[in-house]
């Protein structure tokens, strides 16, 4: 697991799904207008590797750029640049950042467009899952005052896609993206429990495209930004629909469906729960951390946070230190 699954969940989530170009294209063509997105061949949609997001704002946001043509001009290309914001506050000076972040795509242009007599058309795209509702205006020149000199003043405005307050109904897309801004939204408004069974059967469907590993980045960001409960919940959900499961799917989920989470619950802290004993309860946490521990899939951190156990106990747990009369 890399450091930047754990540390920058948000980020890592949203570039892996938004690489692959069919998402990006449905994305695009869900959530940007209609009138904007029928100029554009998105069949010929391409990821550049190139971002362009300020040092000190990459835990806060994340980018990707895409190159595409004009349906009625083959030869003209064009740029969407997509801007995640991945904090809960919207942003007075979004807009000036974006046009810092244009300038650098256009200065980067002329190596890919040598030949250019024109700067290339950029659609700025800023994609916001925050708490609280964008109430900034998306114009550039909106932040200088009335002072006379409109004709010195750049004038854009970037385009917003707002999923603050979407409705779970609305959200659209390929079958992980859709799953991708679900788990995103419930990590910054919760919530996430009537849309297990939406998930478990969007998850069916990542078998039938062979998306492996989409499942794991997807596990282990429902563990990195929820808390034990929740996902041992849908755990249970999965478990409900794991008769429907084959191929690359179970062998991917085996573990927690089998060793994981679910095992330890029912021989332990279901067993403490029904007879009241807390050894039953101390038994079933062990059981749990020494099942997450044999999966390789979670990090110390992690198993700490959905155990109870602490850090040191669960590095007491790998080298078979830890036992119940120890336990808390």
């Amino acid at each position: 697991m890399s450091d930047d699954e754990i540390n920058n969940p948000h980020d890592k989530l949203f570039t892996t799904i938004f690489s692959d170009i069919k998402e990006a294209k449905s994305f695009f063509e869900n959530y940007l207008p209609k009138n904007l997105i029928e100029k554009i061949d998105l069949d010929c949609l391409n990821l550049e590797k190139s971002h362009f997001v300020d040092e000190e704002y990459k835990k806060k946001e994340s980018d990707l750029l895409y190159t595409a043509v004009l349906k009625t001009k083959k030869d003209e290309p064009v740029y969407l640049y997509i801007l995640f914001e991945h904090q809960s506050s919207p942003d007075k000076w979004m807009r000036f950042r974006m046009l810092k972040y244009m300038c650098r795509i256009w200065d980067e242009s002329f190596k890919n467009f040598s030949k250019q007599t024109k700067l290339i058309p950029i659609l700025p795209i800023v994609f916001y899952q925050g708490t609280n509702k964008w109430n900034y205006s998306q114009a550039f020149s909106d932040l200088f005052d009335e002072t006379g000199f409109k004709e010195v003043i750049p004038k854009f405005s970037h385009y917003l896609v707002d999923h603050s307050d979407i409705k779970d109904e609305q959200i659209k897309g390929e079958i992980k993206s859709q799953i991708a801004l679900i788990l995103m939204k419930a990590a910054f408004h919760g919530n996430i429990q009537n849309l297990f069974e939406r998930l478990a059967q969007l998850f069916l469907e990542i078998e039938k495209t062979g998306g492996i590993n989409y499942l794991r980045l997807f596990i282990i960001y429902l563990g990195t930004t929820q808390d034990k409960e929740t996902v041992i919940n849908f755990v249970n959900i999965m478990n409900d629909y794991s008769k429907n499961i084959g191929g690359n799917m179970l062998s991917a989920i085996e573990a927690f469906k089998q060793e994981g989470w679910q095992k330890g619950k029912q021989e332990g802290w279901q067993k403490g729960k029904q007879e009241g004993k807390q050894e039953g309860k101390q038994e079933g946490i062990i059981n749990t951390a020494k099942n997450l521990l044999s999966m390789l899939v979670l990090t110390t951190e992690q198993i700490a946070k959905a155990t109870g156990l602490t850090v040191d106990e669960v590095e007491k747990l790998k080298r078979g230190e830890l036992n119940i009369p120890q336990f808390r």
